[in-house]
């Protein structure tokens, strides 16, 4: 048995220590061996991540199924044979955590509010369910997450089943057995609280889990809630990440973290109002500059975008170039602007577009008001 195994629950397909690669192909400059066994778990069978390690040496890359083949992306080719091979345990105990997690977090959804998991997927950062509702209070959130953090904490010893379909019937699955299981049947029962068909990797002892967090929520797919979550080593990350975020954002704006929502919400309306004024001044000063431009065919300035976009309403015949640090505004009521930035960008690349009245053009680099001068003539006065 390899090192590590002991406190996990892994199905004995996964518990060799060889490999034997049958044949290799290369695609694209990618390695890829294929074995009919294999001990690395495929990626996404039943929502898991898949392992990684080494094949004789060789980092594994990804692991999939493939006509009754597990196929290995390698780092680098390798030839047909059989290979020692090398599991990372780090990964798997992380899958685990997450694996028995959700196990534990869809079975207190059921528990206290009759919610189903439809769905389950586990990702690189974090993992997440779909349930079974359009809508799901914060309340009930809670209260599922207190739960499987209760069950976490009395340090539950997670069982392995193994029996068949007809010995299933002696238990009260959370999720009806599919028509399509034949044969053996491993099951992974929580004691007084879930039992679940799965090949995936689970604990020995939810107490290895450690904390189980929800850290968000979503509508989906019309009538379906999902819930993301992250638990074990994770869930430590979690923590220590937004932990410094408030503990910085505390600092910055001299605010204990208990003041912080007061504090932000009262920095949100001030800006608020700034930024009202702000537009009425760019408004106001949009129109001085209108009369200081009225009757010139060409007008080119420079200063805040708001003022450039109160502007470009309300000129006539001039033809307005604005620019504000970054791109062009152009507009006119005489001329069709999109040609003139169809011009800038045949001659000095970059990307804009726009209606026959107002259009923009973002520059590589910035274009001289000879340059655009001499645009506007070619454009216009040929």
């Amino acid at each position: 048995m390899q090192k590590g195994l002991k406190a996990l629950k892994i199905q004995s397909l996964y518990k060799g220590n060889k490999v034997e690669i049958i044949k290799v192909e290369k695609k694209s400059g990618r390695y890829y061996a294929y074995a009919y066994l294999s001990p690395f778990y495929p990626d996404g069978k039943g929502g898991q991540l898949g392992d990684r390690g080494k094949i004789g040496g060789i980092d594994v890359l990804g692991v999939t199924e493939k006509d009754g083949y597990t196929v290995h992306e390698l780092a680098t080719e390798i030839e047909p044979g059989t290979y020692d091979v090398e599991i990372d345990q780090i990964r798997r105990r992380d899958i685990a955590q997450q694996h028995t997690a959700q196990h534990i977090l869809s079975a207190a959804f059921i528990e206290v509010a009759e919610v189903e998991t439809v769905s389950f997927r586990m990702g690189e950062e974090y993992s997440t369910i779909d349930l079974d509702i359009p809508f799901i209070e914060p309340e009930v959130i809670e209260e599922a997450e207190d739960l499987s953090n209760r069950i976490i904490q009395f340090c539950v010893n997670v069982e392995e089943i193994i029996t068949d379909v007809e010995g299933v019937k002696a238990f009260e699955l959370r999720k009806p057995l599919s028509d399509k299981v034949k044969g053996e049947v491993r099951l992974i029962k929580i004691p007084n609280l879930d039992v679940s068909a799965c090949g995936g990797f689970h604990v020995d002892n939810t107490g290895e889990i450690g904390v189980i967090k929800v850290i968000d929520m979503e509508k989906v797919k019309g009538n379906l809630t999902r819930m993301y979550f992250v638990s074990g080593q994770r869930a430590l990350k979690y923590f220590k990440k937004y932990n410094n975020v408030l503990k910085n954002l505390s600092r910055q704006l001299t605010a204990s973290v208990d003041e912080l929502n007061l504090r932000v919400e009262k920095l949100l309306n001030e800006l608020k109002e700034k930024n009202s004024l702000l537009s009425k001044i760019s408004q106001e000063y949009a129109e001085v500059l209108k009369k200081a431009v009225e009757n010139k065919e060409f007008v080119y300035l420079e200063g805040y975008t708001e003022v450039g976009n109160f502007l470009s309403k309300s000129i006539e015949d001039e033809f307005l170039v604005f620019y504000d640090g970054s791109k062009y505004i152009v507009a006119s009521k005489k001329y069709d602007v999109r040609e003139f930035v169809k011009k800038l960008i045949e001659k000095y690349g970059g990307k804009g577009g726009g209606k026959q009245e107002f259009a923009q053009y973002l520059p590589e680099k910035r274009v001289s008001l000879s340059e655009l001068e001499v645009v506007f003539q070619e454009t216009y006065k040929k």
